[in-house]
């Protein structure tokens, strides 16, 4: 059964009038069976009409009460179908669209009443109209459904939130991929090493005998474990009301941020509380790397025949197994290199274009130099853009703890904030310099 709220009030006032008359006919059938039976018990003629009497009383009255029954029971599912979700084609028995939901009936006489507001009820305004909304009446699955401004309408406007999340790309020197690692149960790593002085033997003929050889030195190299560390706090409710797993998103910014600290301290660190770089190395006299300065006469730029000399400064035996190390406006310039004939010296193979340099492999490390002043891309004097090398004899890294998080829930309970430590253990120095060879701008 569906009919309309003002149906469904007229229908429940007919039933408080209708049980009222049944509550006074049923006392006054209560009476006339009390004298009744009183006229029974006395004897005599009357009694078999008065029990005639009695038994259409009783009769009467069951069926009343059944009526009544009844019309609670109608009751009941009136009152249900005004809470059930309309039926496409309306319930069984109605016509098609005879229940609609109130704020769809006060929208639609919105429409037909060419959009004025004030032609609705108050009631029926405030079923559409933002301003007049009472919220309360809305269960909160309702209210976060919810949007709207008055200068846009003031109805209803839903909101959708995307499940993709934008990050910005976060630049990293890869160099622990190509360095030797080392896992130690220290505070540092001693390294033997081959000291300045090596022995010696000689030549001899029939009539010379032996020669004393010098004794060779050798040099113990420390690389300390230097720690990294961040802190972090987060209050309560920021955890509690983002729509995301904002404590995961912030342990994964950490990660990347301790990755990205470690490699710039790999090329540019000074050794002071933190890895050794291989720049910093290469910038100190007498440490042994190998450096090709770039001729005057090159006005600060990077030459195919710079980079081919820088290539041979070193040992031969380290050639094979050598990497370039570079910026990304450096490898640029690289790519630049050109023939006679303005053809382009680094050029694709086949159908696969290959990261490569003479042979070599070409790692981007956006910690080091990196021009921004093209189309020329001049460097400035004293400036160290390209590295070559291999770089898992000449460096090597230590790790004593590795990456760990702790989450202090009490510590700040007071401001009621969360915070987070993270920290690595993590050293890193050039121990055998004579594998790296790096270019300095003249």
């Amino acid at each position: 059964m569906a009919v309309g709220y003002d149906e469904l009030a007229k229908l429940n006032e007919e039933i408080q009038k209708m049980n009222k008359l049944l509550d006074e006919r049923v006392h006054t059938l209560e009476e006339r069976q009390s004298k009744t039976e009183t006229k029974i018990s006395q004897g005599g003629p009357i009694a078999a009409e008065a029990r005639k009497e009695l038994e259409a009383i009783n009769a009467k009255i069951s069926a009343d009460i059944k009526e009544y029954k009844k019309l609670v029971l109608e009751q009941k599912e009136v009152a249900l179908a005004a809470q059930r979700p309309p039926v496409p084609g309306g319930y069984p028995g109605s016509t098609s669209g005879a229940w609609k939901p109130p704020a769809t009936k006060a929208l639609e006489k919105w429409i037909r009443k060419g959009g004025d507001s004030s032609a609705l009820t108050m009631d029926e305004r405030r079923l559409i109209d933002f301003n007049h909304m009472d919220m309360d009446q809305y269960t909160p699955e309702q209210k976060v459904m919810v949007s709207a401004a008055a200068e846009l309408g003031g109805f209803f406007a839903g909101t959708d939130l995307s499940d993709k999340f934008i990050q910005k790309l976060f630049l990293i020197s890869p160099l622990r991929q190509y360095a030797d690692t080392q896992t130690i149960g220290g505070e540092k790593l001693l390294l033997p090493s081959e000291g300045a002085t090596d022995t010696n033997i000689f030549w001899s003929d029939e009539q010379t005998g032996f020669v004393a050889s010098t004794d060779p030195n050798l040099g113990m190299i420390e690389i300390f474990a230097r720690e990294l560390n961040g802190f972090l706090k987060l209050s309560k409710q920021n955890l509690e009301d983002s729509v995301f797993d904002i404590e995961a998103f912030i342990l994964k910014r950490l990660t990347r941020q301790f990755a990205q600290k470690e490699g710039t301290a790999f090329l540019l660190g000074d050794g002071v509380a933190r890895p050794e770089g291989i720049i910093t190395n290469a910038k100190q006299s007498g440490t042994g790397i190998n450096i090709f300065t770039t001729p005057s006469g090159d006005t600060q730029l990077i030459k195919p025949a710079s980079i081919i000399q820088l290539m041979h400064v070193g040992k031969s035996g380290y050639r094979p197994t050598g990497t370039w190390l570079m910026s990304n406006n450096t490898i640029g310039v690289c790519r630049l290199f050109a023939d006679t004939t303005t053809r382009p010296i680094w050029t694709m193979f086949g159908d696969q274009f290959s990261e490569t340099l003479f042979g070599r492999p070409i790692v981007e490390m956006p910690d080091m130099i990196n021009p921004t002043t093209p189309p020329s891309l001049a460097y400035t004097a004293g400036d160290m853009p390209v590295i070559f090398g291999d770089i898992g004899q000449g460096y090597q890294i230590v790790d004593r703890v590795g990456l760990t998080f702790s989450t202090l829930k009490e510590l700040f309970a007071i401001q009621n904030q969360v915070a987070y430590l993270a920290r690595v253990r993590v050293g890193g120095k050039v121990v055998l310099p004579e594998a790296i060879s790096v270019m300095k701008i003249g």
